[in-house]
């Protein structure tokens, strides 16, 4: 008679673990092994006080913490092949300057001869922050609405910044920067400047064939049409089933986007590999706000496992760094209308929030995109010219849009809205 129990709930096994991994440990498991892969950060000494406690926080994964400095993660999902998460992260840490992101300290792999390599585990430094920058932005625009109705201005006396266009801080129009906060203009400039380090340090390095930057292909374009058809069609059926529980405004974009399913599918088959001359690299591929950590003077950048939905191949394809561009944009975009939709005591009429909000997103994506632009054209990132950036970048958040729509569709239909509104803007050029 005993106990059944998760390894990960016995203190002994868990820094059994970790001594493991320090050790550099390869342990006999069946026909392979099991190879504990210390990294240059962990810098633990045996005889050492080791005090371990698993995260109670529900997420994907089983999380380990030692000393308070040390967080390993034990994957619960297993992919046929090595984690991007893992691959992205040792890559960083080992093998660039990159700094903004928790550096390496270890893994656990189970290698079979002549098999793949499946990842158990990876171990990371623990980052002291105030909490992931989705909160941190949504204060932010609260404090634009408060400005804003503290004013006394109306939305529409605020001009329209052009869409998806970069647009230096200095020249934004009046009363913008004070509306927007220079805290929060300085905020963006340096996440945009961060972004572009990361995306640097992925097309810099020659070493890894895995990270070498490669061409734009008829086989990507190929692959890329037939991932988004597929989303398209089936974010459409589900879309027509949940028609009429959905809000009447939402039901109005919806309707409006199945009335254009062709023009939808001729914008998502415009893609032509032919004209483009910029490189595909290895990205973020979930990049959000929730996916980076906010310190009290920098940005840090989490989870390189890409996006839940795709395959473990899918999720190492390489593609423009304005990929993870547009998911941040979108990101922007969700922070406005999450803020406009949640609790607050506004006296601003929804449809003017909604005004205001759109004006306030036009303003912070293209102060974001100026500084991203000139960083990355100063130090030789190469995303194209700027036609070919704007398609790029109009392409992808169509794309991040497409997939949000699945996620709100199944999970939220209450914010349906949002990613609708997006399609909407792109659609009409709003």
């Amino acid at each position: 008679k005993g106990w059944l129990v998760d390894a990960l709930h016995v203190p002994v096994i868990r820094e059994g673990l970790f001594r493991n991994v320090q050790e550099n440990l390869k342990l006999d498991v069946g026909a392979g092994t099991l190879d504990m892969e210390r990294g240059s950060a962990l810098a633990w000494k045996p005889g050492e006080e080791l005090v371990s406690r698993l995260l109670n926080a529900e997420q994907s994964n089983s999380t380990i913490v030692f000393n308070d400095k040390y967080y390993l993660k034990i994957y619960r999902k297993l992919y046929r092949g090595l984690n991007p998460d893992f691959e992205v992260s040792r890559f960083l840490s080992e093998k660039t300057g990159f700094h903004n992101t928790p550096a390496y300290c270890g893994s656990v792999t189970w290698n079979k001869p002549g098999f793949y390599k499946v990842t158990l585990g990876l171990m990371q430094l623990k980052v002291d922050n105030q909490g992931d920058a989705w909160p941190y932005f949504l204060g932010r625009v609260e404090a634009y609405f408060r400005r804003l109705q503290a004013s006394g201005l109306a939305p529409t006396d605020l001009a329209k910044v052009p869409l998806y266009k970069p647009l230096n801080a200095s020249k934004l129009p009046e009363p913008y920067p004070a509306l927007i906060g220079e805290d929060t203009i300085q905020a963006l400039q340096l996440l945009a400047k961060r972004t572009v380090e990361l995306h640097l340090a992925l097309f810099l390095d020659r070493s890894d064939t895995a990270f070498t930057p490669i061409p734009y292909s008829e086989d990507y374009k190929v692959w890329l049409l037939n991932r988004i058809l597929y989303m398209l069609d089936h974010r459409i059926t589900t879309m027509e089933s949940v028609m009429p529980n959905l809000s009447p405004q939402a039901r109005v974009y919806a309707e409006e986007f199945l009335a254009r399913k062709v023009e939808v599918k001729n914008r998502i088959l415009s893609f032509d590999e032919s004209h483009l001359n910029s490189s595909r690299i290895r990205i973020h591929g979930d990049f959000h706000l929730g996916q980076i950590l906010r310190t009290e003077e920098d940005f840090y950048f989490l989870d390189f496992e890409g996006e839940p939905e795709a395959t473990i191949r899918d999720r190492k394809v390489k593609h423009s760094p304005l990929k993870d561009v547009a998911g941040l944009i979108r990101s922007f975009h969700y922070a406005v209308f999450a803020t406009i939709f949640g609790d607050h005591n506004f006296k601003m009429s929804e449809e003017n929030l909604a005004e205001a909000g759109g004006r306030y997103y036009r303003a912070i994506v293209a102060v974001f995109l100026d500084t991203y632009l000139n960083t990355a054209f100063d130090n030789g990132l190469n995303i194209g010219y700027y036609q070919e950036i704007d398609f790029l970048l109009r392409y992808h958040i169509f794309e991040k849009a497409i997939y949000e729509l699945g996620y709100e569709l199944n999970s939220r239909p209450d914010w349906v809205i949002i990613p609708l509104k997006g399609l909407n803007q792109i659609l009409n050029n709003d």
